[in-house]
């Protein structure tokens, strides 16, 4: 039932799941407008030319017409080339709120080109959104950061409530990166508790919680 397909270039599945809603609009089980589809510009193309090769390239994987958002995934530069931001620090541009702000004025060109309904941003502080804001024609639609119990971004969704920006959550289940040592949220005690109480998932629990 879920509507939302959040994808990124940096995932690199981009092509196999335009195959799949290709297949779909095709059988006529879905349409175009029933879904909301969002991708995500990676670091390495920042510069103004390349961002609107990268959405479209997005656009042509996906195989639809448009994107409903787009989003800035790191405010973090790393030179053309590169698709893993734990590379050496000789790729490493790092970050500069000049090169910023330039990459996201190509980004609302894209909304007025038509070929992005909205545009957010991705692992962006409040300090980065504030510079950003100072320049910015059209404010983010949504920041998208990592949002879950263990880790509730209280200022950060305050911050952009204030501002408009929704915070969409990502690992909301908490889940860590393989080999790191941290607690697992679907494995915490009060978690478990409160869904045995109530006779749902651990992971239910958490979903209500984000």
């Amino acid at each position: 039932g879920f509507v939302h397909l959040d994808c990124a270039y940096s995932y690199g599945n981009e092509k196999d799941v335009g195959d799949v809603l290709e297949q779909f609009f095709k059988d006529a089980k879905l349409k175009r407008e029933e879904l909301f589809i969002s991708s995500k510009l990676w670091s390495s193309f920042h510069a103004k030319d390349d961002v609107i090769k990268a959405c479209q390239e997005s656009i042509s994987n996906l195989k639809v017409d448009y994107l409903d958002l787009y989003i800035l995934h790191w405010p973090i530069t790393i030179a053309s080339g590169h698709n893993n931001l734990f590379c050496s620090d000789d790729v490493k541009l790092g970050y500069n709120r000049e090169r910023i702000a330039e990459c996201w004025r190509a980004m609302e060109d894209l909304v007025e080109k038509g070929l992005v309904k909205a545009i957010g941003t991705s692992n962006i502080s409040i300090t980065k959104m504030e510079r950003l804001l100072q320049t910015a024609r059209i404010i983010p639609a949504v920041n998208q950061v990592e949002c879950h119990a263990y880790l509730q971004q209280e200022k950060l969704v305050q911050y952009g409530r204030s501002k408009g920006i929704a915070v969409a959550a990502y690992r909301s289940l908490g889940i860590p990166n393989p080999g790191m040592e941290m607690p697992v949220l679907l494995e915490d005690p009060v978690v478990c508790h409160i869904a045995q109480k109530h006779f749902v998932t651990p992971a239910q629990v958490i979903y209500i919680l984000v």
